[in-house]
C-alpha cells in the first residue's frame, strides 16, 4: 500500500523555518517513507511525504511535524527576546 499526506504551512517565519530543518532531509529518516520540503513564494512551507505503510507514515509525519513545531516555537522565543 502506498500513502502519501501534503501539508502546506502558511506563515510569516516559512522562510526562517526551512532554512532550519532543511539539513534534516540530508539525513536517511526511513527506507520506508520519502520526505520532500520546498518553499514556496516567501510564505508558504510545504511538506510531503510519501511511505509504503500506516505506520512509516505515522512516525514521518510525528517527526516532521514536531520539527517544524520545535523550529516555529524557537522563532517565537527568539522574537519575543528582541
Amino acid at each position: 500500500m502506498k500513502l502519501s499526506a501534503e501539508f502546506t504551512f502558511e506563515t510569516d517565519t516559512a522562510e526562517q523555518i526551512y532554512q532550519a530543518v532543511l539539513p534534516e532531509l540530508n539525513e536517511s529518516f526511513s527506507e520506508r517513507s520519502k520526505i520532500g520540503l520546498t518553499l514556496e513564494d516567501s510564505n508558504k512551507l510545504v511538506l510531503t511525504i510519501k511511505a509504503e505503510d500506516t505506520v512509516s507514515l505515522r512516525s514521518a509525519l510525528n517527526t516532521w511535524l514536531r520539527l517544524i513545531q520545535i523550529a516555529q516555537e524557537v522563532l517565537d522565543v527568539a522574537s519575543e527576546d528582541r
